[in-house]
């Protein structure tokens, strides 16, 4: 069972970048397009034009030769041709820019992945790096022969060579690491990331300072039924109204509304004002504790309330939100404590001084989701390596790329460089999320920013197997198992860990009584939910303290027990700021790079002739079937 994260992710949802490179090309004819210059010109752009030579050539370099046919489709040749464009925009912005001639080349090639490894420079390099014996080869083919089935040695010798290669690369990369960092001067003065924890007093200022930041709102303390209608609101009325005479007779909640399937029964749940439908609250928090009180709507259900207590809205005391006042302060003496010792040098690489101002910026133009990784002193020790082993590897790489002995493959390498820097300096350095902007989107979305209830259980998972017999076993096992937990009126029922010992199946959670180690809920990850919603659904409706009965799921039976509950809850900023700025800082990304697209289509007057491409396609497909009709005959 997966550990599901907070829901924020699923609430603050971030928005899916769009490529700064070419998309709004489509093939159809276009009786007003206007007419190529040549017969085998594809495109046209200011100062230069593509021809269907440099987009066979551009496949040559690409796509291998046992690969040729399958590129050979209208799709694939249009996308070369906004390949070979994309470049040529790269090189107009790197003739403007001329990054190569100043430290901004240096800077923004330090932004390129942080996995780069040496498959930057493709199987070029590893044939002189990392060179594969024939004999290898050979022998992996004979003691793998059921793998490659009808396949000749010749068919499988270039995959065996890459696998061989993929074995031994990470060890190589480990060992050229070493010698890179052998061979440079490199000093270090880490003592400068050891920032000072935040003290006692630190922490209670903070809080005395941003108190309304922690308040709670009032909140009801209720049993509930909520019954939503599907089909009219007239019957579902009428069930809510049958369901309120049976627990005005005696009944309780569960009894009450056993005989409707889909009725949610909720006991001792907290509510806080504002979550539910205006409705809701209109009808609970005007009651007395102990009051049972009449059906009402709210929003497409509706509700039978009984209020337990009425909790008045309140500060949380420090004691509560002490971890978040604690990454609070902790962000603001950083920024602080970069400023203070930011002409410092953190390290030095072959006499070169890098100071911790420079490092700081580098952290800040980090991703959040990164930034969360190497926070504290020991992650901002680990990512100050980081970097050290990046510059050796990207000054490396780049004086070797004169050395590659495919010129044509050289030069894609660098466009890949090139190509990075200006998404990094055109688009995400110009990326600035304020704190009024995430303040504005908090109050805009706060409604929805709800941290659902979780619980924490152990279970019994028994396998249903594969045939008619083990179902049979496996149901009998799961009412022999339950039959032990909840043996029925006035009896007590066997311990829930020694059951689960005897009888679950699932052997990492058997061995400690069935128990989970962390809490579960509804992670707002709709991936995750496809797989685990129904088990969730299953589980929260759960009392604490309550064995569910057996219910199947995913060819498994589990018997559940609810150790602890918590109730849904209204998420502080603090507690959604690094989800919101991931979600507004993407949403920025999205825009600027859609403007640089824009921008740098129009200043080329960019032109793609789709019916010299359509004839060539035609005329590969002609020359295909010719060929085919030849080896007929």
């Amino acid at each position: 069972m997966a550990n599901p994260k907070i829901a924020v992710a699923g609430l603050i949802a971030s928005i899916a970048t769009i490529p700064w490179l070419l998309t709004p090309f489509h093939f159809g004819a276009d009786l007003w397009a206007p007419a190529p210059p040549a017969p085998d010109v594809v495109a046209t752009f200011d100062g230069g034009q593509i021809t269907l030579g440099d987009v066979e050539a551009h496949l040559d370099l690409l796509v291998p030769a046992e690969m040729r046919e399958h590129a050979q489709s209208s799709h694939t040749l249009l996308s070369v041709v906004e390949d070979l464009i994309s470049d040529q925009l790269v090189i107009r912005w790197a003739a403007d820019r001329k990054p190569e001639s100043d430290e901004a080349f240096r800077h923004a090639v330090k932004h390129i992945n942080e996995e780069l490894r040496l498959d930057a420079f493709a199987n070029e390099l590893h044939e002189d790096a990392l060179p594969i014996a024939e004999s290898e080869i050979r022998a992996f083919y004979d003691a793998n022969r059921s793998r490659f089935g009808e396949r000749s040695f010749a068919d499988a010798r270039e995959e065996i060579r890459q696998l061989l290669v993929a074995e031994r690369e990470p060890a190589y990369v480990d060992d050229y690491m070493a010698r890179l960092r052998a061979n440079a001067s490199i000093t270090r003065s880490f003592d400068l990331l050891d920032i000072p924890p935040p003290t006692e007093e630190e922490l209670k200022r903070y809080y005395r300072a941003n108190e309304s930041d922690f308040a709670l709102q009032r909140r009801a303390v209720v049993d509930e039924i909520e019954l939503p209608f599907y089909d009219t609101e007239v019957s579902a009325r009428q069930q809510a109204s049958d369901v309120l005479l049976r627990i005005r007779g005696g009944a309780t909640f569960e009894e009450a509304a056993a005989h409707l399937p889909e009725a949610r029964v909720s006991i001792g749940a907290e509510v806080a004002d504002g979550i539910r439908p205006p409705p809701w609250d209109s009808n609970v928090f005007t009651m007395t504790s102990g009051q049972l009180g009449s059906v009402f709507q709210a929003g497409e259900a509706f509700f039978i309330v009984r209020l337990n207590e009425l909790q008045p809205a309140r500060i949380q005391s420090l004691s509560e939100v002490r971890p978040v006042v604690e990454a609070a302060v902790a962000r603001e003496n950083e920024r602080e404590w970069f400023e203070v010792h930011g002409s410092k040098t953190l390290f030095t690489l072959d006499g070169k001084g890098y100071s911790l101002a420079q490092f700081y910026q580098e952290f800040q133009e980090m991703p959040v989701e990164l930034r969360e990784r190497y926070s504290g002193p020991k992650g901002l020790r680990e990512l100050a390596d980081s970097l050290i082993d990046r510059m050796l590897l990207v000054t490396d790489t780049y004086d070797n790329l004169l050395d590659v002995k495919s010129k044509p493959l050289a030069d894609e390498t660098r466009l890949q460089l090139l190509r990075q820097m200006m998404e990094q300096e055109e688009v995400d350095d110009k990326i600035e999320i304020t704190d009024e902007e995430m303040q504005a989107f908090y109050a805009k979305n706060r409604e929805q920013l709800i941290e659902p209830p979780k619980v924490r259980i152990r279970y019994i998972r028994i396998d249903l197997g594969t045939s008619a017999d083990e179902e049979r076993r496996a149901r009998e096992r799961a009412k022999e198992a339950y039959g032990k937990l909840v043996p029925g009126l006035l009896r007590e029922g066997a311990d829930f860990a020694v059951v689960a010992r005897e009888y679950s199946e699932d052997a990492q959670t058997a061995a400690n009584g069935g128990e989970l180690p962390d809490w579960i809920g509804e992670s707002g990850d709709p991936f995750v939910e496809m797989t685990d919603h129904p088990f969730h659904e299953a589980v929260l409706r759960l009392d604490p303290g309550t064995i569910g009965a057996p219910f199947e799921l995913a060819g498994s039976l589990f018997i559940v027990e609810v150790l602890e509950r918590t109730e849904p809850r209204t998420l502080s900023l603090e507690d959604v700021r690094p989800s919101i700025e991931r979600a507004l800082t993407s949403q920025e990304h999205a825009k600027l790079a859609a403007s640089l697209q824009e921008r740098l289509l129009e200043d080329a007057d960019v032109e793609i002739y789709i019916s010299v491409l359509e004839a060539y396609v035609e005329e590969l497909s002609r020359s295909s079937a010719s060929s085919a009709e030849g080896g007929d005959g």
